[in-house]
């Protein structure tokens, strides 16, 4: 009986708040802190911080986690998250919170202060503290909305002074891709009490990604079913052609894994991974006008770093690993063997021409003994399929 890939198939779900977050501790401690400590030493009062980035930067996962951190050392506080581009209108997230604070808030028949209003009260019944989450917030910023948004935004934030009486701590982690909407919709009043404090997070790096997909792979996937090389194809491939984003790496993961399972496979391989790709479609499927194009020097070249990754079953090769494949390719279709600078020259155009589904990198750089690792990023036996009947039909006519 085979063995299942996965053991934990939940954490690789985009809902699922991991228990660390590989590069991101150190803000995490950070934000982590300053909420507690406005939490600990105020009575009542608001406090919040915008956190933007590209997506799939880990904003998400960070403030839900920060959130978990404070919600398990305190019981006495209230979390609610609401993606605002699920909502689009400000009473949609007002409603969205009501709900999770409490079944028995009513929805419709107030206006947007009497709402607002209602809410802190009944929020100070279950609890001293809420920590409002507002992912995507600036998908509220479009047309009379915008205004209106700004205008609650406001009130939010100066809701001690409009509820004296009320001893209510608010804790906002507001979310974006980027600070935009903030100088265009948000008055200086309205900046100075709702931005309390902004954190940008940068694009992950490939190193960065292997990172979050080692740890995220330990969760998940049985130890022997991948190794870190086939994790390093997958943070290599998100790092250059998808912007680093942390989502699609463990979608590719977790597709791999699947595909593998299908396959009757026990490991996930480089293979698995290149299907995931295609089927992701994150970059241009194989065109065959560009195949064509290459010539049939370029051609034989592309087919023998195919076959010499099917030979080894690695996410990739390097030119010396390739070169044996690439004279007996020659040999096969009575092609004489260019010399090194000139197919290395080909590999440098064939990485453009072909749009991401070769890509070279060179490690060691400024050290001797550097060498060129060659990576395919497409299925290779559709791949080789396709380059063998165009060499047939346009050569050997």
């Amino acid at each position: 009986m085979l063995r299942k890939i996965f053991f934990c198939y939940e954490c690789l779900e985009h809902s699922y708040i991991p228990e660390k977050l590989p590069t991101r501790e150190n803000i995490r401690r950070e934000i982590s802190a300053s909420v507690e400590r406005f939490l600990n030493i105020s009575s009542r009062g608001f406090w919040s911080v915008h956190i933007y980035g590209n997506v799939g930067t880990g904003k998400t996962v960070l403030s839900r986690r920060i959130a978990k951190d404070i919600t398990d050392r305190n019981n006495d506080i209230l979390t609610c998250y609401v993606n605002c581009r699920f909502s689009r209108r400000i009473y949609r997230v007002l409603a969205d919170i009501a709900k999770q604070i409490s079944d028995e808030l009513p929805t419709r028949g107030l206006s947007k202060d009497e709402f607002l209003d209602l809410i802190f009260v009944v929020a100070k019944e279950k609890a001293s503290s809420i920590i409002l989450i507002l992912d995507e917030i600036d998908s509220l910023f479009w047309g009379e909305e915008g205004k209106k948004t700004a205008d609650i935004l406001y009130s939010f934030s100066r809701f001690a002074e409009r509820k004296m009486d009320l001893d209510l701590r608010i804790a906002v982690i507001s979310i974006s891709r980027n600070q935009d909407y903030i100088y265009k919709w948000l008055d200086a009043a309205t900046r100075a009490s709702f931005i309390k404090s902004t954190k940008y997070l940068s694009q992950y790096s490939s190193k960065d990604l292997f990172k979050i997909l080692k740890y995220r792979s330990s969760l998940a996937i049985h130890p022997d079913a991948i190794n870190e090389e086939t994790l390093r194809f997958i943070a290599t491939f998100v790092g250059n052609q998808a912007q680093g984003n942390a989502r699609i790496a463990i979608d590719l993961l977790k597709m791999a894994g699947e595909i593998a399972e299908a396959q009757g496979d026990e490991q996930i391989r480089p293979e698995h991974i290149r299907i995931a790709i295609k089927e992701y479609a994150i970059i241009p499927s194989v065109d065959i006008e560009s195949i064509l194009a290459l010539g049939k020097q370029k051609l034989i070249l592309l087919l023998a770093i195919i076959r010499a990754l099917k030979q080894t079953k690695r996410s990739f090769v390097t030119k010396n690993m390739v070169q044996e494949y690439y004279e007996e390719i020659c040999h096969e279709y009575n092609e004489t063997p260019r010399r090194y600078i000139q197919t290395w020259r080909y590999l440098r155009e064939m990485e453009h021409e072909l749009c991401g589904i070769l890509e070279l990198h060179v490690t060691g750089k400024n050290q001797k003994g550097r060498s060129t690792r060659i990576l395919i990023n497409a299925p290779l036996d559709d791949l080789e399929r396709n380059i063998v009947a165009i060499i047939k039909r346009k050569y050997q006519t």
